[in-house]
């Protein structure tokens, strides 16, 4: 057991020291001095540590995290952090984005995708425990999660 795990508080899953990832591009809000509003203060996978943590409103945890990449420190909502040592899968879909099924699908045995269709993105989910990718997606009449793999981005060709 590492000396971050024992210093852990009820209730706040990082402690001060511990290594995180950034799950998503964090952009400047105007609070961040010396850049300009919706400027990238750090991208989606970025590994930090937390320094300290507070609460925002009283009911959000923003952690202080140092980023060593780009030697910043940015306030970070929790969730929108997973432990450093999870596995990585980047998110390379978004909201009404198409994808190319690497996969068939099937329900109760029934046809309903083949490998190679496209469907629509309704969005992703990270899980914060396990750092696992799925994306919430359309197809006919049903919409459900797939696991990122099953998935591959579609690029429009101009």
């Amino acid at each position: 057991m590492t000396d971050w795990e024992l210093e852990r508080q009820p209730g706040i899953r990082f402690a001060e020291g511990e290594p995180v990832r950034v799950i998503r591009t964090v952009r400047n809000d105007g609070s961040f001095p010396g850049f300009d509003k919706g400027d990238v203060l750090v991208e989606a996978g970025t590994c930090g540590e937390v320094r300290s943590y507070g609460y925002f409103l009283q009911t959000q945890v923003i952690f202080q995290v140092y980023f060593p990449e780009v030697n910043r420190v940015i306030g970070i909502r929790e969730t929108e952090l997973i432990r450093a040592d999870l596995p990585w899968v980047p998110c390379t879909l978004y909201s009404l984005d198409k994808a190319r099924l690497t996969k068939s699908l099937t329900i109760k045995g029934e046809p309903l995708a083949s490998k190679g269709d496209l469907i629509e993105v309704k969005r992703s989910w990270r899980d914060l425990e396990d750092g696992s990718l799925t994306y919430e997606v359309a197809c006919g009449e049903y919409v459900f999660k797939l696991d990122a793999s099953v998935l591959e981005a579609v690029h429009d060709s101009l």
